[in-house]
């Protein structure tokens, strides 16, 4: 399998681990049918067992590069293909997973057509259940708090704002990339266009499903580094957390809390009634009764 010799504008990648042969070539036929067409494929086989190695081969297609490695661990596996990727943009890509056709055209021009972005990913559509998930379209710091505002599969980043803040997976197992995002947002914008163009395979092999608990585990993890970063006052770090996850704690702590920054009050100023609002420990004078 050979490429071109000029560097490509995205390059695409995707690790393989004994990937079932029907995934695997769905995958695979939806990058190689993108209308977009300038890109290298690489594509990592990480010590499978199974017959990936063939399926891989039987297509001759020379934007395809293949590496095999001893099973090292999918972290292991993206950190050696960021290295080895020579585009301008980087797509990931999972081996059971299908992009549509118009998937890496819209992200590009949307990329080119924004440099303050660093990060476009998309909407998916998880299958065979047909179920569209959601996703913020623009992300800021605390949003990342709340949780995971990116499609793993669905990403296209610049490689520059990698190599320029030294970014790749560190060792946050089973969510390794939702840990990349929130220090990449400290650096650059994270988009999401707002419409499917990766359709997300659901079955029991899954990581999220077969180490639901570990990634639990580990995604609070990533928000207390998170909320450290903000501050090393842990009161504030739990009323940072009242705030954008309201839904984890209780209707009274939330009610204390705002108590503390705002509050109205009457008060006998001179003999007479009057409000007082507190902003922030400020009082203000706001009436007469």
């Amino acid at each position: 399998m050979t490429t071109k010799n000029d560097k490509p504008k995205v390059s695409v990648l995707m690790p393989v681990y004994n990937t079932k042969e029907e995934y695997l070539r769905e995958a695979i036929e939806s990058i190689l049918n993108q209308t977009f067409r300038d890109f290298e494929f690489l594509i990592i086989d990480d010590g499978s067992t199974n017959n990936a190695k063939e399926v891989i081969w039987s297509y001759r297609d020379r934007r395809i590069k293949y590496f095999e490695q001893e099973n090292r661990g999918l972290i292991y596996t993206l950190n050696k293909g960021l290295e080895l990727c020579k585009g301008e943009y980087i797509a990931r890509m999972d081996s059971d997973d299908i992009s549509l056709p118009e998937r890496f055209e819209k992200q590009v021009d949307y990329l080119d057509e924004h440099p303050e972005t660093g990060l476009v990913g998309s909407l998916i559509k998880t299958f065979p259940q047909e179920n569209i998930i959601y996703i913020k379209e623009y992300s800021k710091y605390l949003d990342m708090i709340k949780g995971n505002q990116v499609a793993h599969p669905s990403i296209m980043v610049r490689k520059s704002i990698l190599e320029k803040y030294h970014l790749k997976y560190e060792n946050y197992l089973h969510a390794e990339d939702y840990e990349l995002w929130t220090r990449m947002i400290k650096y650059t914008e994270l988009y999401n266009l707002q419409e499917v163009l990766l359709n997300y395979r659901c079955h029991n092999d899954q990581i999220s499903s077969a180490f639901s608990e570990i990634q639990q585990e580990t995604t609070k993890k990533i928000k207390q580094n998170m909320l450290d970063f903000l501050t090393d006052d842990k009161e504030l770090q739990q009323k940072i957390l009242n705030l954008v996850c309201p839904q984890q704690f209780s209707q009274k702590m939330k009610y204390t809390f705002w108590q503390r920054i705002f509050s109205l009050r009457n008060q006998k100023i001179t003999g007479k009634k009057k409000k007082i609002l507190t902003i922030f420990g400020v009082e203000i004078v706001v009436g007469r009764k």
